[in-house]
């Protein structure tokens, strides 16, 4: 029920070419307590009036000369398009009532009138015409604000900013766009009701900081707008961003529990920026994705570099697509090696990109942009397929059979089509499911790992093995290894890399070697680029090594020429015990004089000016002694020992230096990193007894003699390295 208050408000116009007749309606509408009663004779004028007062009741006789009735109706619908035309129409021609009906008026009455039924029509009118502008009010609200947070949503804000950006005009104005950084994992783990209590809170606390003329919109999902507008200073805006930055230092309440969430925000300035809404919006959005990108909880202005690379950005993800669909990827294959044996064991499938017009795009260009745009599943999709094609032709040509590995992305994983891709893949090329192997990162696994489990244990159940990629990088929980149905360990190249000269990546490296065999599971180490990684994890019975040092990825022609000539690598074989002795000193001359006292004696001599070249020959050699000079410019000798203590700590280390360091020599013998410490000059005779000695009480320790370790006859011995020596200080 409309309150008769409203009723007697309501803006009423009457329409009538007889003066005396508009005389007569506006009393009788006065006398009714109707308060905004306007008259007009002028026919042609009507549609203007009501497009700039809005009347709720047109009072409109359809007898006039200039312009009658129905012309008058077809301006109004016009102007009214698709909504409720608020018309009474007013005739003594009672056949116009349907024609007046089907012009657009919702209510007609025959001349002479009886002014109590006329009154009564008018009332109804009104009430109907109030009651449809308050619910379509209503639904304009709906519309235009976000239910959730009360905040304008995207189409009422886009709508403001034009209107904003001018009144501030030519003052500067600014344009944030904030995103909850970690929202979705609310969702995930607390569940939506949670997620929706975040939005709440945040826009709160968006709306307690009363930033000057601020104006502020929930955009969608957990992204949220500000404008501030007519900005006394630019940096103004930064300001207000590191404000709401600092206002989530307060964690969010979620039922009892403490929440805390970080936010990333972009920046774009008009008329600095862009002076249009749809750019300003954009630029912003592109800052927004620059500050995600750079990790989250900052904020990032616009800059034209940005809009470069999203440019480049749209550009790549568009050429990717056809790429998709034009059959422009390529497989390259990358050799395992068995260190055992030296031969290739199998390969890995890495996909290429050949782009027309740009040649082979780096994979760290183009792979992140696949899985940004969800284009992995399907190119993945068609890797699985190719490999298993491949797989099947190598056979088909008589080759012997060679097991190929497939990267699975995270989200590849996640798509509830893998299984049925792998499977139909295998049964098209009719190869045997154990030839093919799936590569799946620790990331991927632990997203969800009931689903995990299940899913790895129903493509075991095909025949197919799996692989834990970059291992070490990422959760690296042995409860999940033991759970989850897998075949080998892949180590991350990042600890290969320098797994010869790093005490702590060897320490990660010999681990994961330890842990992957005592669970029956083969280990794969990526990244092998020198002959002393080779045989330092060979050393460590590394299963397979893959990498540079055997071969770069190839295409599958070259890899089988490769396969065919049975290209091995030379492997160092374990053999008698020889007694090595390790020579580190930067002075050549002192290198030279230690070398020609020592070999006499039937030692396998390995000489270094430093460390690097020292790591190098320990991956290499199984050395027994190091003596090592004190005084070094890369390295003290004692910092060095610490070092090789880590890595290699069965050997029996002794400095030799002509400085007297006491307490620094004295803390590294305590620590255990020294066996012994002889002076400069030395005695020949004294160094070579001690050294002799040293010898036979690591043979002890070791359960050897010292005559098993002697060479048998002089050409036994190991031929001497030359190192390159760097000049004397």
């Amino acid at each position: 029920m409309i309150p008769t208050t409203s009723l007697h408000s309501a803006k009423i116009l009457i329409v009538d070419d007889q003066p005396v007749n508009l005389a007569v309606l506006e009393q009788l509408l006065a006398s009714a307590g109707y308060t905004a009663v306007s008259a007009t004779s002028d026919g042609p004028a009507v549609a203007e009036l009501h497009r700039l007062h809005g009347y709720d009741l047109i009072v409109l006789d359809l007898n006039m000369p200039l312009m009658d009735g129905f012309q008058v109706l077809e301006s109004l619908r016009l102007l009214e398009a698709e909504q409720y035309l608020p018309v009474l129409a007013v005739s003594a021609e009672s056949a116009y009532k349907l024609r007046a009906l089907e012009a657009g008026a919702k209510d007609f009455i025959c001349k002479p009138c009886d002014y109590g039924e006329l009154l009564t029509r008018i009332r109804n009118m009104l009430e109907v015409r109030l009651l449809y502008s308050d619910s379509r009010a209503y639904g304009l609200r709906m519309a235009s604000y976000d239910s959730l947070t009360g905040l304008p949503n995207r189409q009422l804000f886009t709508q403001s900013l034009e209107r904003q950006l001018a009144a501030a005009w030519p003052r500067a104005s600014a344009l944030l766009l904030v995103d909850l950084d970690g929202f979705t994992a609310i969702n995930d783990t607390l569940g939506h009701a949670a997620g929706d209590e975040v939005l709440r809170q945040f826009a709160q606390l968006l709306k307690r900081l009363e930033l000057p003329r601020a104006c502020l919109s929930r955009l969608g999902n957990d992204e949220f707008a500000l404008l501030l507008p007519a900005l006394d200073q630019l940096h103004d805006a930064a300001a207000a961003a590191e404000q709401i930055r600092e206002a989530l230092c307060v964690p969010f309440r979620l039922d009892g529990a403490e929440r805390a969430l970080t936010v990333s925000i972009g920046i774009a300035t008009c008329p600095g920026d862009a002076d249009d809404v749809a750019t300003l919006m954009r630029y912003a959005d592109i800052a927004l994705h620059q500050a995600r990108q750079d990790g989250g909880d900052r904020c990032s202005h616009f800059t034209a570099a940005m809009n470069t690379l999203a440019q480049g950005r749209y550009q790549l993800e568009h050429a990717l697509r056809c790429a998709s669909e034009r059959g422009e990827f390529e497989l390259y294959y990358q050799p395992k090696v068995q260190i055992s044996s030296g031969r290739m064991a199998g390969a890995e499938a890495l996909l290429r990109w050949n782009r027309p017009g740009h040649g082979l795009v780096s994979p760290g260009e183009f792979i992140p942009a696949l899985e940004h745009t969800g284009l992995i599943v399907r190119v993945g999709a068609w890797a699985i397929d190719e490999a298993c094609r491949q797989i099947a032709a190598w056979a088909r040509a008589g080759d012997e059979p060679l097991a190929i590995a497939v990267n699975v992305a995270s989200r590849q994983f996640a798509d509830d089509t893998l299984e049925q891709t792998v499977a139909e893949a295998i049964a098209r090329h009719g190869i045997a499911p154990g030839l093919l192997s799936l590569e799946v990162t620790e990331s991927a696994l632990m997203g969800d790992v009931e689903r995990t489990a299940a899913t790895l244990a129903r493509l075991r159940a095909m025949g197919v093995r799996i692989a834990i990629d970059d291992f070490g990088t990422g959760y690296s929980s042995l409860a999940y290894l033991k759970r989850f149905p897998v075949d080998t360990l892949k180590i991350d190249i990042a600890f290969i890399r320098d797994v010869t000269s790093s005490p702590d990546d060897a320490a990660v490296v010999d681990a994961i070697i330890a842990v992957a065999h005592s669970l029956k599971l083969d280990v794969v180490a990526e990244g092998v680029e020198t002959a002393s990684q080779l045989k330092y994890l060979g050393r460590r019975c590394c299963d397979q090594i893959q990498g540079y040092y055997y071969s770069r990825p190839l295409p599958a022609q070259a890899l089988e020429q490769l396969l065919r000539r049975d290209v091995r690598l030379s492997v160092p074989q374990s053999g008698a015990a020889e007694r090595t002795l390790l020579i580190i000193d930067d002075e050549p001359h002192v290198l030279t004089a230690l070398q020609r006292l020592l070999r006499p004696d039937g030692y396998r001599v390995l000489v270094a000016n430093g460390a690097a070249q020292a790591f190098e020959l320990l991956a290499e050699y199984p050395v027994q002694l190091i003596l090592c000079d004190q005084r070094m410019e890369e390295m003290s000798g004692t910092e060095l020992l610490d070092k090789i203590k880590d890595m290699y700590p069965d050997t029996f280390r002794i400095i030799l230096s002509g400085y007297t360091e006491l307490k620094t020599i004295m803390e590294s013998i305590n620590r255990g990193s020294l066996y012994r410490f002889y002076t400069k000059p030395w005695d020949n005779r004294t160094l070579r007894d001690n050294i002799r000695a040293a010898f036979r009480h690591y043979w002890q320790l070791h359960g050897l003699s010292d005559e098993a370790a002697r060479p048998h006859a002089a050409a036994t011995a190991a031929p001497r390295p030359e190192p390159a020596l760097m000049g004397g200080r």
